[in-house]
């Protein structure tokens, strides 16, 4: 049992550099692709950018949008909940949102909806045209499939998150007035006060700038399973999942990154 249990443990750190090891190589891909990318075939590039932000953005604003009424309300419920215990909730709701909200969960959210909804079509696509041949055709052809599905997809998806991500912290603000209205009886002047009080402007930048790193490191590691996926149709799904786990890991770690990074 103690034997397997090593051996179980040994193959699957292998497997854990091995995988990290194609990662970086693909990383390095992609920044040398973006230097030679060819110049006639910019048209088809910003098209392909634009499909991206209109499937991943522009579709998504109704399935984001009701996300974050929801959550927006569930924050002031709780927190209304709590202020009839310690009292003051009209003292501290704009730190409560600025930091809860507008810093935490507004980009954590909207990186976990993208990755179920556009994350994982990404994978599907690539490790369909794995499985049916359609990249070693490319290959054949002359194309090099990170300039024809990596880096418009890359590009896009980090556009996409960006702007999602302030789409759901206004939209979970809003709702959280209306929540506080409702529930404490907070005025309009209170809560936008209270909110001035607890963010800054750079709140805006760093939120901005930690959807945009997400959508990047979503696409790219989404591209990088489905690219990898073998030749069974069975690799298709093995390809998904594994590009979930490791979007969930990469977006975790970059919040836990940016919140060390701010209180230190």
């Amino acid at each position: 049992m103690i034997l397997d249990a090593i051996a179980s443990t040994g193959h699957g750190a292998r497997q854990v550099g091995a995988s990290s090891a194609l990662l970086t190589r693909f990383a390095g891909a992609i920044m040398r692709s973006t230097l030679t990318y060819p110049r006639t075939a910019f048209r088809l590039w910003w098209r392909s950018v634009a499909n991206q932000v209109r499937f991943t953005a522009a579709d998504a604003i109704p399935f984001v949008g009701t996300v974050a009424i929801a959550v927006g309300g569930i924050v002031i419920v709780e927190a209304s909940a709590q202020a009839i215990k310690f009292g003051g909730l009209s003292d501290t709701l704009g730190k409560l949102l600025a930091s809860v909200i507008v810093r935490e969960l507004g980009p954590l959210f909207t990186s976990i909806l993208v990755i179920g909804r556009s994350g994982t079509a990404i994978a599907a696509e690539l490790a369909a045209c794995r499985v049916y041949g359609e990249i070693d055709a490319l290959e054949a052809m002359g194309v090099n499939p990170l300039h024809y599905f990596v880096l418009p997809r890359i590009l896009g998806v980090a556009i996409s998150v960006a702007a999602l991500t302030l789409l759901f912290d206004a939209v979970t603000l809003t709702s959280g007035l209306l929540a506080a209205r409702v529930i404490q009886k907070i005025s309009l002047e209170e809560y936008v006060g209270s909110l001035q009080l607890a963010m800054r402007s750079w709140d805006v930048i760093e939120v901005t700038l930690k959807g945009a790193i997400s959508g990047a490191g979503i696409a790219a590691l989404c591209t990088f399973e489905g690219l990898r996926a073998g030749r069974a149709p069975t690799e298709i799904p093995q390809a998904v999942t594994r590009a979930v786990v490791d979007s969930l890991l990469f977006v975790v770690g970059l919040a836990g990154l940016f919140a060390l990074l701010r209180y230190l």
